[in-house]
C-alpha cells in the first residue's frame, strides 16, 4: 500500500534547506481559483478570512514606514483570529519569558516606535494578543528549524482585531474534534513521520512577501501520531494502487509551494474547515501545525456560566472557551 512506512527526518531536512526547483504554483485571482473542483468556498470567501500582518516602525527620521511580516486567519464573528508566534514577536518581545491566557496586550503601544496593524478585506484594524505561550515553547527564539523541531514547537498566538462591538467579519469554519485524539501534555515528544491516510487536500492562503493575497493548492501527505502537525513535501509516498483506491491522480504532483510571509496563514480543506496553521515552508514543502494542537492548547470545552463562547465547533455547535489558568 505504501511505499515508506516511516521518513527519516534526514529526508525533510534536505527537502527544507536544500536549493531545488519551484515545482508548484499560486493561485492568484478568482479566475483561476474558480476552476477548483468540489470547493465550498470562493476566492472572496478566503480572502474576506485573511489577515496582512503589517509592522510599522518609526525610522531614523522619524517617519512610520511599514513592512508585510506575515498573515493570519480569523476563526470568529468579533474578529479572534490565528497567527504564528514568529509573526507576532515584536509584540511579545516583553513578555518572551511567560505565557498568557485571556489577556489582551495592545501590539500598538507595547513597544514604543513599533507598531503592529492587521489588513482585512481593505480596511486596517490594530491588534491585541489575547493568548501565547512563552518564546522557548513557540519558537524557541529560533529564525529557522527542521522539521522535527517544527511539529515539538508551538509557533502560534491567538489575537483579536481592535473593532467596533458591532462590527462582524466572515471567518473558518472549526470542525469538532475527538478530544483523545490529539495529546498536548507532552509537545516536545519525539515522534516518527508516516504517510497520511489518505492524503488531504487542502488550500493554504497568505500574504507572501511581494504578493497580493494567493492560495497555494495542493496535499498533506505526512504526518505523526499525536496529530500534531502535517507536511505537505514534495515526496512520493504511496504506491499506484494505493492512489487509485484513493480516487487520486496517479499523476498528483506532491509538495506544496510557501514563501516568506505566508506564515500564520490558514490551511482550510476543500469544504472551507481549518485544518492548520502553516509556520514554515519553502517552494516545495510546507509545514503545518494542526487546529487541533492550537484548540487544546488555548481552548476549553468547558466555562463558567457567564462565560461568553470564543468559537463554535461545528457541525455540532459546541462551544470553546478561553483558556484562563496558568499553563503549566
Amino acid at each position: 500500500m505504501l511505499i515508506l512506512r516511516y521518513l527519516t527526518p534526514i529526508i525533510l531536512i534536505l527537502l527544507f534547506f536544500l536549493p531545488r526547483p519551484a515545482l508548484s504554483r499560486f493561485i492568484t485571482s478568482a479566475e483561476e481559483f474558480s476552476s477548483a473542483k468540489d470547493v465550498t468556498f470562493s476566492w472572496t470567501h478566503a480572502r474576506s478570512r485573511s489577515l496582512k500582518i503589517l509592522l510599522e516602525y518609526r525610522d531614523t527620521d522619524n517617519t512610520w514606514r511599514r513592512v508585510n511580516l506575515g498573515s493570519g486567519f480569523l476563526v470568529s464573528p468579533d474578529g479572534l483570529f490565528v497567527t504564528a508566534y514568529h509573526v507576532m514577536k515584536y509584540c511579545l518581545e516583553a513578555q518572551k519569558g511567560s505565557s498568557g491566557l485571556s489577556v489582551k496586550i495592545n501590539c500598538s503601544t507595547t513597544r514604543p516606535g513599533v507598531r503592529y496593524v492587521a489588513e482585512n478585506d481593505d480596511r486596517e484594524f490594530q491588534i491585541d494578543i489575547i493568548s501565547y505561550l512563552k518564546e522557548a515553547d513557540s519558537t524557541n527564539g529560533k529564525e529557522r528549524h527542521t522539521p522535527d523541531e517544527i511539529i515539538k514547537q508551538r509557533d502560534f498566538v491567538i489575537a483579536k482585531l481592535k473593532a467596533e462591538t458591532t462590527s462582524s467579519f466572515s471567518f473558518w469554519k472549526l470542525r469538532d474534534f475527538d478530544q483523545a485524539s490529539i495529546d498536548v501534555s507532552n509537545p516536545g515528544a519525539d515522534f516518527q513521520l508516516t504517510p497520511l491516510l489518505p492524503p488531504k487536500r487542502v488550500f493554504i492562503t497568505g500574504f507572501p512577501k511581494d504578493h497580493d493575497f494567493v492560495i497555494s493548492a495542493g496535499f498533506l501527505n505526512l504526518t505523526e501520531k499525536n496529530r500534531r502537525g502535517y507536511f505537505a513535501a514534495d515526496l512520493k509516498v504511496y504506491t499506484t494502487p494505493y492512489l487509485e483506491s484513493q480516487g487520486v491522480a496517479i499523476d498528483t504532483q506532491w509538495g506544496m509551494r510557501i514563501e516568506n510571509h505566508m506564515s500564520g496563514g490558514a490551511v482550510v480543506d476543500a469544504s472551507g474547515y481549518v485544518v492548520g496553521l502553516v509556520v514554515n515552508g519553502n517552494h516545495n514543502t510546507a509545514g503545518i501545525l494542526s487546529i487541533e494542537n492550537i484548540l487544546s492548547t488555548f481552548f476549553s470545552r468547558a466555562g463558567n456560566p457567564e462565560a461568553r463562547p470564543a468559537v463554535l465547533l461545528n457541525p455540532t455547535d459546541t462551544p470553546l472557551y478561553l483558556k484562563r489558568q496558568a499553563l503549566q
